[in-house]
């Protein structure tokens, strides 16, 4: 048989819990006494989120030029296009997205002064 004992005492540990207890401010004394964060610190923890905001944006734009270039692109013959000056085909198009996606990676990378 079960007892009504759990429900009893789920009451009076629910009511204890609402009680507030006094600390005569000891809790505000010690948040105030506690040093501010400082800026510098935040940064150090956030530091690794811009090379990875960058580099993902980067991956995913080279995927993203690499996805909507012509059936058929090779990326190779995109270069070959480009050196030897037959205009801008299809795949000399894509290969020029991916290269100017990576060197405004490269740019902001090396222009980073944090």
């Amino acid at each position: 048989m079960i007892s009504n004992d759990g429900d009893r005492l789920d009451r009076i540990l629910r009511r204890d819990a609402r009680a507030t207890i006094g600390d005569d401010g000891f809790t505000m004394r010690v948040m105030n006494a506690l040093p501010l964060p400082s800026p510098a610190r935040y940064a150090a923890r956030r530091a690794w989120l811009k090379p990875v905001l960058v580099l993902g944006s980067t991956a995913l734009g080279s995927a993203l030029a690499w996805l909507f270039a012509p059936d058929g692109v090779n990326a190779a013959q995109g270069m070959v296009d480009l050196v030897a000056s037959r205009g801008l085909t299809p795949a000399a198009i894509t290969m020029l997205g991916m290269t100017i996606t990576l060197l405004i990676a490269a740019i902001v990378i090396a222009v980073d002064t944090d």
